[in-house]
């Protein structure tokens, strides 16, 4: 026990007890000191108290992190890899139908990304609220093995050449570079439901997902892409990551939105 270990290399001290005196000393074998600790009443209960808080505090670290874990995930879904194939199952095709009919009739391929939990902001949302908005415009662009990319804007990306990096490109300062899409990367697990008519504020199909990816969007990443074609049909290949080229960005002083 460590609280024995500390009072054997302590000292040598003495006291009268009941007009005995005894002694613990650092010299004494280890049983024998545990045996006189323990058999003065002062000791043994300061030692016991001692023991109780320090197991006492012990337990509240481990039920105040449970309970901060809790809270923390407190909106976010665990499911199974069962539930994961039967959502990628059931959106798989409608999402690849809708994606492929509208491209060969050159069509628009606008949508409208809800979040399920705070479905009722819409249409009017909250600007001044941090974080991603409740809902907002991409483009349905195209599949990918688990779920279906989302076009969120175009950027124009030049590669650094002392660090062989890419960066958005000085707008200011005339630059230009080569064109980019940004592309999330939603799995069908993050769609809770779609409504491919629209209503009468948007026309075009309304992705109902569950914001529990990446920051609280609904991806599980997101990537700079380049446009190749196949047969008429538009794909997108990923190229660089988000978050490098962000972050490259930033190192030169250009703002990144």
């Amino acid at each position: 026990m460590k609280i024995v270990r500390v009072l054997r290399r302590w000292a040598t001290w003495q006291d009268d007890f009941d007009g005995d005196s005894w002694a613990v000393r650092a010299v004494l074998p280890r049983t024998n000191a545990c045996q006189l600790v323990y058999s003065h009443p002062i000791l043994a209960t300061g030692i016991r108290m001692l023991d109780w808080f320090s197991l006492g505090w012990f337990r509240f670290g481990i039920d105040t992190t449970k309970s901060a874990w809790r809270f923390l995930r407190r909106n976010k879904r665990s499911l199974t890899p069962s539930e994961k194939i039967a959502a990628r199952q059931r959106w798989k095709n409608q999402f690849e139908e809708y994606i492929y009919t509208n491209t060969r009739k050159k069509l628009r391929l606008d949508a409208i990304m809800r979040d399920v939990r705070r479905v009722d902001e819409y249409p009017d949302g909250q600007d001044k609220a941090k974080g991603i908005s409740p809902w907002f415009r991409f483009g349905m662009v195209d599949t990918y093995e688990r779920g279906f990319m989302a076009a969120l804007r175009g950027s124009e990306l030049v590669e650094d050449p002392t660090t062989g990096k890419w960066r958005h490109v000085n707008v200011l300062g005339g630059e230009r570079g080569k064109y980019f899409v940004c592309i999330g990367f939603v799995p069908y697990e993050m769609v809770d439901n779609v409504d491919w008519h629209g209503d009468q504020y948007y026309d075009y199909p309304h992705v109902f997902c569950y914001f529990d990816g990446w920051k609280g969007q609904p991806y599980e990443r997101i990537a700079y892409c380049e446009e190749w074609e196949f047969d008429g049909i538009t794909h997108y290949r990923e190229i660089l990551d988000y978050k490098d080229v962000v972050n490259e960005s930033r190192r030169h002083g250009l703002k990144v939105f």
